[in-house]
C-alpha cells in the first residue's frame, strides 16, 4: 500500500487548495494509493464550498481583518478556518468502495485518534435532511457549523468536525475541519447581511458547534490532533482501501 502522510503548517488558502488538487492528480495516476494531508492556515481564511457565491462574504469586513478568501473544490458551506486543523483525503473509488464508504471510515479512523483527546466524542447517530436546512435556515445556512450529517463528529449533539467531499474522476476528494479552539464562529462577522443576520447565525453556530478544548475543559491544538491521527493512519487508512 502506498500511502503519502503529508502536513502543511500555516500555508495561504490557496497554497493549500492548490497542493489538495495536486494530490488528487498524484492519486489518479497511481503516485500514490492514498493520501492523508493535515494543515493549518495562515492568515485565517473563509473558504467556501464549490458552488456557493462569493457575495454571500462581506469583502471589506474580511479585508478589515486580514483574512482570506478561497473556494474549495469540494460541497459544503462556508468554514472561517482559525484555531483548527485542516484534512484533506483523496482516495480512489472502486466497485467495493463507494464515497459513503470513505465518508464513513475517515471519520471513524479521526474518531478514534480524537476520542484519546476528548473521550466524550461521538457520531451523530440520527439522519439530517441538510436540503431542507439549507433552504429553510435563512443567514445560518451559509455556514458549515450550523447543521450535521448523519455521521459527523460530535459533542452532544454540537458538531466538532465538519466534512465535505467531492468525487473527481473517480477519485474521492474529502476535506474537513477540526475545531481545536474558538475563531470559526467570527464567520458571522463577515457576511453578508443586517446586525440582526449575523446575530442569529453566531446564536446558531454556538448552539451547533462546539471545539475540542472547550468539550476537554483545557487547551488542544491543531498538532496534538496531527500527531495522534498520524498515529492511527496506517492502520485507518488500510480500513478504508480494504473495506
Amino acid at each position: 500500500m502506498n500511502v503519502l502522510l503529508e502536513h502543511g503548517h500555516d500555508l495561504t488558502g490557496s497554497a493549500n487548495m492548490a497542493r489538495d488538487l495536486e494530490l488528487l492528480h498524484e492519486v489518479r495516476s497511481g503516485t500514490y494509493d492514498i493520501a492523508l494531508r493535515t494543515y493549518t492556515w495562515s492568515p485565517w481564511c473563509v473558504s467556501l464550498g464549490k458552488h456557493q457565491r462569493a457575495e454571500s462574504i462581506d469583502h471589506e469586513a474580511l479585508s478589515q481583518r486580514g483574512w482570506d478568501l478561497v473556494h474549495r473544490p469540494t460541497g459544503g458551506r462556508a468554514v472561517l478556518h482559525a484555531n483548527e486543523l485542516t484534512y484533506c483525503i483523496v482516495v480512489p473509488l472502486m466497485e467495493t468502495r463507494t464515497a459513503s464508504d470513505v465518508y464513513q471510515r475517515t471519520h471513524e479512523l479521526l474518531l478514534a485518534a480524537l476520542q484519546d483527546l476528548v473521550p466524550v466524542l461521538s457520531f451523530e447517530r440520527s439522519p439530517s435532511d441538510l436540503q431542507h436546512h439549507y433552504a429553510t435556515a435563512g443567514a445560518s445556512a451559509v455556514s458549515c457549523f450550523t447543521s450535521s450529517a448523519r455521521t459527523e463528529i460530535l459533542v452532544q449533539d454540537r458538531k466538532v468536525v465538519g466534512s465535505a467531499q467531492r468525487v473527481i474522476d473517480g477519485i474521492v476528494l474529502q476535506h474537513g475541519s477540526i475545531l481545536c479552539g474558538p475563531g470559526h464562529e467570527q464567520l458571522a462577522d463577515v457576511i453578508v447581511g443586517t446586525s440582526e443576520q449575523r446575530a442569529t447565525l453566531a446564536r446558531s453556530m454556538h448552539e451547533h458547534s462546539t471545539t475540542l478544548s472547550e468539550a476537554a475543559g483545557r487547551t488542544i491544538d491543531a498538532m496534538m490532533c496531527q500527531e495522534r491521527i498520524f498515529r492511527l493512519a496506517e492502520s485507518g487508512l488500510s480500513k478504508i482501501l480494504h473495506r
